[in-house]
């Protein structure tokens, strides 16, 4: 019987705390951003970086204690474009279900490694509405392998995370990036654990089309698993 990440990872869960020291919450707070949401009003493609991050700001205000941290198979708008679109087996479809979790964090906050990690993806995807500067950590628990993707990070990250480091435990391996280098987004960091991470050497989907989303939960499961904290907020 084959046994599932959740059942692998339980033993080794960590805060969240321990990704993000430098910043001080008390809860964590999800803002729903899913296509019927209209969290960001009629910028439904989220090109006007400033009214996001306005609305992002007022957000925060509201909610001054806590972490934002949300999106796990949310299906967002933000990628129902050209870039994202063919024609599926029942008519056009958009690759726009979420497979990570996104921490809305300033620029330049400090990413601090939660397992003993080996750099695997270490890659600047410099298009409009890509990851940015990508890292890819390997992490070994006992026998068993998996991955985390963090996207939209500062291009500084990539120097001090080449292919090939070796990251110890609590150590900074990166910084968030700000809209000029990550990807042309408002800050925050992509979040995606991995269990098949399919040959890639420069990118990695953090999107999935409706149509082959049970096999993507399966390689990009929920990452709530390894927090012990629940990233759905409240």
């Amino acid at each position: 019987m084959k046994i599932s990440f959740e059942e692998i990872i339980r033993p080794h869960r960590v805060s969240v705390k321990e990704l993000f020291p430098s910043l001080t919450f008390y809860e964590i707070v999800s803002p729903h951003m899913s296509a019927d949401m209209a969290f960001f009003g009629k910028d439904t493609q989220l090109e006007n970086l400033t009214g996001a991050n306005l609305k992002l700001k007022a957000f925060q205000e509201q909610h001054p204690h806590a972490l934002l941290a949300n999106g796990y198979l949310e299906v967002r708008a933000f990628y129902n474009t050209s870039r994202f679109e063919r024609n599926g087996p029942h008519g056009k479809e958009y690759r726009n279900i979420h497979l990570g979790t996104d921490f809305w964090v300033p620029p330049q906050t400090p990413i601090h490694a939660l397992f003993d990690s080996e750099v695997v993806l270490s890659h600047h995807n410099d298009f409009h509405k890509d990851y940015g500067p990508l890292l890819v950590l390997k992490h070994t628990l006992e026998t068993f392998h998996f991955y985390t993707l963090y996207g939209h990070l500062s291009l500084s990250s990539l120097k001090k995370s080449p292919k090939g480091a070796v990251i110890k435990k609590g150590e900074v391996f990166a910084w968030i990036g700000d809209e000029t280098e990550n990807g042309h987004w408002p800050s925050h960091l992509h979040f995606q654990v991995i269990t098949d991470l399919l040959q890639e050497t420069e990118n990695y989907n953090g999107v999935a089309f409706p149509s082959e989303i049970d096999i993507w939960k399966e390689r990009c499961p929920d990452p709530n698993f390894i927090f012990l904290e629940n990233l759905n907020g409240r």
